[in-house]
C-alpha cells in the first residue's frame, strides 16, 4: 500500500541546535528505539516516518519552516526530555503553522503537561506504547483528546513486539541500538527523575522474550545498549533473573558487544560477571557520583553508602578482573564540594584504575527533590522557561554554589580536564586497559568513549567560562544574598 496516498505521521526526536552532550558520545548516539516501537504499533494503512534531529533537522534553525515533505502528513508526534523541550515547541509551532496537528510525550510532557499543552494539540503523560493504537484511532475519528495517560507499560506488552529498527538503520545507518530488559527504579536519589516517569516498581521483561529479541538482531550492530536504568536489579530474585538472562545468551550463542547501566553492588556477583563477559559485555556504567560520604548522603545514594567508599576500589578491581571496563560517573557542584574535591576525585580515578570516568555537573532535573530544595532556597537562576530548559543537562550550571566561588569551580573543572581527559592520559589508560582487562573489545570501547568525552567535557568547561563572562552568575549570587539577608539576617553568609 506504500505510495498509495496513505495518511502520514512524522515522529520526531528533537535536538537543540549546537548542543553538545551525551549524544556526542558515539556509543550513546543510538537510534530512538522508543519511536521505533510507535512505528511498529501504527496501523498498516498509515505511512510512518521518523526524524532524528541528531542526524537531520525537522524544522529550520529559526524554528519557522518544516524541512520535511508535507505531502499527506496529517499528524506529528514529538518526544522530549527537558533540555529538548524548547526545541520541541519550536517544531510544534512550525508544524501547526502548516496546519499539522501535534502530539507530544516523553519525560518533559509528563512533568509539565500544562506547559506542553500551550504548544501542541494533545499531551501524552508517561508511556505511549500501551495507548498508541487508541490515540491513532481517536485521531482518525476526529476525537483526539487533549491529554492521555499511558501509565506504565506492562513488560508482557513487549512480547513479540519489535521496534522497527530496520527502517531506522536503513535511513540513518546507526551502528548502535538499544534494548529494554527492565524499567522502573525503587531508589530515591535526590537528583534523579526516573521514578516519576518509569515508576518506583522494578519491572522485568520475561527472559525468553528478551533472548528472542536479541537473537532477532544478532550481529546487526556494532554494539547494543541495555537501556535500563539498572539491569541488575535490587533483590536476590532480580540478581538470579539477570544471571539467567546472560547465561541464556551464552547457551544460545548470542555473542554481542554490549554494555549497560547498573549499580556498584554487581561487583560481588562473580558468576553473573562471568556470564556477562562470555556473552560479549564490554563494560558497565556505574553511578559513583562522589567519594565524599556527606555528599552521597545528601544525594540519598543509598546503594553506594551501603557498599561504603572504602570498598570502591575493591569493587572496581573485581569487575575489571572479569575483563569488563568500568565506566564511572561523577558529579561536581554538590554542596559538600570544596576546592580540594577535584584533586581528590582525580587521584581516586587514577588510583582505582577506572577505565572511563564521565564527569558532569549536578543538575536539578525537573520535579526532583534536588530541584525543589534549590528552588526553595532561591538558588536557581536559569528559570526563564521554556527557553532556559536547554540548560537542564549535566553540562551547565543552573544554581548558586555552596562552598565554592565560580572561579574556584572553573579552576577545579579545568584541573580534572588536564589530568583525566588529556590525550596523553587517555592513551595511557588505553594501554593499561589492553594489558589488564585482557579484552581488546573492552579496551577499545573505553578508548573511544574517553576520546568522545574529552570533547564533551571541553564544551562543559567552555559553558562555565561563558557563564562567567556573561555576569549572569554574579547577578544570581547578588539576588540570592539579598534574599537571604531579608529572610534570615543572622544567617552566616554563604561563600560566593
Amino acid at each position: 500500500m506504500k505510495g498509495a496516498n496513505l495518511k502520514k505521521i512524522i515522529l520526531i526526536n528533537p535536538h537543540p541546535i549546537g548542543n553538545v552532550g551525551e549524544e556526542n558520545v558515539s556509543v550513546l548516539n543510538q537510534m530512538p528505539v522508543n519511536l521505533g516501537y510507535l512505528k511498529a504499533l501504527t496501523p498498516d494503512d498509515w505511512e510512518v516516518d521518523i526524524i532524528d534531529e541528531t542526524q537531520e533537522l525537522a524544522v529550520d534553525e529559526k524554528g519557522e519552516n518544516v524541512c520535511f515533505d508535507k505531502t499527506n502528513v496529517v499528524l506529528v508526534g514529538i518526544t522530549s526530555v527537558s533540555y529538548q523541550a524548547n526545541r520541541a515547541y519550536q517544531i510544534a509551532t512550525a508544524c501547526k503553522k502548516n496546519g499539522i496537528p501535534v502530539i507530544m510525550g516523553g519525560v518533559h510532557a509528563t512533568s509539565y503537561p500544562e506547559e506542553a499543552a500551550q504548544y501542541v494539540d494533545s499531551v501524552v503523560i508517561r508511556e505511549a506504547v500501551p495507548i498508541w493504537e487508541e490515540i491513532i484511532s481517536d485521531f482518525e475519528n476526529n476525537e483526539l483528546k487533549p491529554t492521555y495517560d499511558g501509565g506504565l507499560t506492562p513488560m508482557e506488552t513487549y512480547k513479540g513486539l519489535l521496534p522497527d529498527r530496520k527502517f531506522l538503520t536503513d535511513k540513518y545507518k546507526y551502528r548502535y541500538s538499544g534494548i529494554i530488559t527492565t524499567a522502573g527504579c525503587p531508589f530515591s536519589c535526590e537528583f534523579c527523575s526516573v521514578p516519576q516517569f518509569q515508576g518506583r516498581k522494578y519491572r522485568e521483561r520475561p527472559i525468553d522474550d528478551v533472548l528472542n529479541e536479541l537473537e532477532a538482531i544478532k550481529g546487526q550492530y556494532r554494539g547494543l545498549i541495555l537501556t535500563d536504568e539498572n539491569f541488575y536489579g535490587h533483590s536476590k530474585k532480580s540478581y538470579e533473573r539477570v544471571r539467567n538472562l546472560f547465561k541464556g545468551m551464552v547457551d544460545r550463542k548470542i555473542y554481542q558487544n554490549w554494555f549497560g547501566f547498573t549499580s556498584l553492588n554487581i561487583y560481588q556477583d562473580d558468576e553473573t560477571l562471568e556470564y556477562m563477559a562470555k556473552s560479549g559485555c564490554v563494560g558497565v556504567l556505574i553511578g559513583i557520583e562522589s567519594i565524599n560520604e556527606d555528599a552521597l548522603k545528601s544525594m540519598n545514594k543509598g546503594v553506594n553508602l551501603r557498599i561504603t567508599i572504602e570498598k570502591y576500589r575493591e569493587a572496581v578491581a573485581n569487575i575489571r578482573k572479569h575483563g569488563l571496563a568500568v565506566w564511572g560517573t561523577m558529579v561536581f557542584g554538590n554542596d559538600n564540594d570544596t576546592p580540594d574535591t577535584f584533586k581528590d576525585v582525580v587521584d581516586f580515578i587514577l588510583d582505582a584504575k577506572i577505565d572511563i570516568m564521565t564527569c558532569g555537573l549536578l543538575c536539578p532535573f525537573i520535579n526532583t527533590p534536588l530541584q525543589k530544595r534549590l528552588d526553595d532556597d532561591n538558588r536557581l537562576f536559569r528559570t526563564n522557561f521554556p527557553e532556559d530548559w536547554i540548560y537542564y543537562t549535566s553540562h551547565h550550571l543552573t544554581y548558586v554554589l555552596s562552598k565554592l566561588t565560580l572561579q574556584e569551580f572553573i579552576d577545579g573543572i579545568e584541573y580534572v580536564y588536564n589530568n583525566i581527559y588529556s590525550t596523553d592520559v587517555i592513551r595511557k589508560k588505553f594501554r593499561e586497559a589492553k594489558d589488564e582487562l585482557n579484552n581488546l573489545n573492552a579496551a577499545m570501547f573505553a578508548f573511544r568513549v574517553n576520546l568522545d568525552w574529552q570533547e564533551v567535557y571541553k564544551h562543559l568547561l567552555e559553558n562555565l567560562r561563558e557563564l562567567q563572562a556573561s555576569g549572569d552568575y554574579e547577578r544570581a549570587v547578588e539576588r540570592y544574598e539579598s534574599q537571604k539577608a531579608k529572610t534570615n539576617p543572622d544567617m552566616a553568609d554563604m561563600k560566593t
